[in-house]
């Protein structure tokens, strides 16, 4: 009995301090703002960032309210801009540049910083085996 106890406090204390929350900001302008999950209040899983205008301007993933894994950026009409990968809220892995909506450069980082970039396909293909 004293178990069972036990186990069911632990889980009703977890219950209550891990609760996952969407959350929707705004502008003065009563625009969205950003929105995405919190878990224990800090940014987790999929994120929307706009522009007052409305568009999107960036989204991806957090996790513990650090950027991970893909983000993709935009510009004021909601063309793309980047896309990049992320670990820990800094540049890690490719970083695909676009112009026009028009990929034009692809650049890979390694802990925030540039290790490698390319201009064409062919080099990008030549540097990487492919």
């Amino acid at each position: 009995m004293f178990k069972s106890l036990l186990v069911f406090s632990l889980l009703s204390v977890f219950s209550v301090t891990a609760q996952k929350v969407y959350v929707k900001n705004y502008f003065d302008n009563q625009t969205m703002k950003s929105e995405g999950w919190t878990l224990n209040n800090q940014k987790n899983d999929y994120w929307y960032y706009y522009y007052d205008n409305g568009k999107k301007k960036e989204e991806g993933h957090f996790k513990a309210n650090k950027k991970v894994d893909w983000w993709l950026f935009y510009d004021e009409k909601g063309v793309t801009l980047k896309k990049a990968e992320f670990k820990n809220n800094v540049l890690n892995g490719l970083c695909l540049l676009y112009k026009n909506g028009n990929l034009v450069k692809a650049e890979r980082y390694k802990a925030g910083v540039k290790t490698n970039e390319w201009t064409s396909l062919s080099d990008y293909k030549k540097d990487n085996s492919l």
